[in-house]
């Protein structure tokens, strides 16, 4: 089998009278160089190249033949028992799957990072179902902040636990949270107690009151004859022995 491809060839028109033509030889040697160039203008494929073009052109029907024969997806009437039962069981799956981590979402609150993520199965309606599930939660401590980091373990821990039948995985993580409380707690009572050790510190001023004698008290005892007499009696080389105290009339 030979396949040939051939173009069209070029038309070629030779304006003159036939009687009166300077270059006749010429134009006549150039039409057939024509002739003869067009009358080699062919492709030939060898036995191979057929071969090979034959092989995958039934390659290709093959496929199509197989594509036009799968089954697509089955109606309820259309359905086995065996694919009835497996059908059922995928929706109960995927009920529970999605509530399951929709639980974990709603109680992680802003430290879940984005909406949860399933694992899907094809089933005998051709439909899918989640079968599997997670939900990320940001689990680490908050910078600098003890107390923070406390309130955010217990929200992660709640939210691990948040489904109705918590999975190992989920009680995994309930204990790691706890953890983080616990550290975060032993670091808040370090830094509580590191404060009121430097309030206790702090130096206190010791306040003295000096003493000053009032300068008009010996202008005010020379110039008046009882309070001479007050600080005479009161003075202790005139107490005379014996007396205990001195009663001024």
């Amino acid at each position: 089998m030979n396949i040939r491809i051939i173009q069209s060839p070029p038309q070629i028109l030779f304006v003159g009278s036939p009687d009166n033509c300077e270059n006749c030889e010429e134009e006549k040697r150039l039409e057939d160089a024509l002739k003869g160039k067009t009358a080699e203008d062919k492709v030939s494929l060898s036995d191979a190249s057929l071969s090979r073009a034959s092989a995958v052109f039934e390659a290709k029907e093959l496929d199509s033949e197989e594509e036009s024969q799968q089954p697509g997806p089955k109606t309820n009437l259309e359905l086995s028992e065996e694919e009835r039962r497996l059908l059922n069981e995928l929706r109960a799956r995927d009920a529970e799957v999605r509530a399951h981590e929709q639980a974990h979402l709603s109680a992680a609150g802003p430290y879940a990072n984005g909406t949860p993520t399933f694992e899907f199965q094809t089933g005998p309606d051709g439909r899918q179902y989640a079968v599997g599930g997670e939900v990320s939660i940001d689990a680490s401590p908050v910078p600098g902040d003890p107390e923070a980091t406390v309130r955010k373990a217990q929200t992660i821990k709640r939210a691990a636990l948040a489904p109705s039948d918590p999975s190992a995985q989920d009680r995994q993580v309930a204990a790691q949270a706890a953890q983080l409380e616990a550290q975060a707690r032993q670091e808040a009572k370090a830094q509580k107690a590191e404060e009121n050790k430097e309030t206790t510190e702090t130096p206190l001023e010791e306040s003295k009151e000096p003493e000053t004698k009032s300068e008009n008290s010996d202008d005010f005892s020379q110039g008046n004859p009882f309070s001479r007499r007050v600080e005479n009696r009161f003075n202790p080389s005139s107490i005379t022995t014996g007396n205990l105290l001195n009663i001024i009339s």
